[in-house]
């Protein structure tokens, strides 16, 4: 299928035009119809984020890392992209060799 642009309500005055790969069965929007709100879109999308990131904390990390990609579909919903041909989230961690001792100490050890 050839790229389409659709509507996504940003706020009561602005809307983006955004380009997507239809998916099969994807059925257009009429002239100036809007395929969702950005923010219900890509609602989704943000709580699998915040799940990840969660989870991650339970490893006491000092810092975090989480990149993933957000495809439009052109529905009212929005999916995590591929960001690479392995996964669709990258996850990185980092651990201060300096910090170590202090964060012992915040976790009773």
């Amino acid at each position: 299928m050839q790229p389409e642009v659709v509507r996504y309500q940003v706020d009561e005055q602005t809307v983006a035009l955004i380009e997507v790969e239809p998916p099969a069965g994807f059925q257009p929007a009429g002239v100036g119809d809007v395929a969702g709100w950005v923010r219900e879109s890509a609602a989704p999308v943000v709580a699998a984020a915040k799940e990840l990131l969660e989870e991650v904390k339970t490893v006491a990390p000092d810092a975090v890392e989480v990149k993933f990609g957000v495809k439009a579909t052109g529905t009212a919903s929005w999916v995590v992209a591929k960001a690479t041909a392995e996964a669709n989230f990258e996850v990185t961690l980092h651990w201060n060799a300096a910090g170590s001792d202090e964060r012992d100490t915040r976790q009773g050890r």
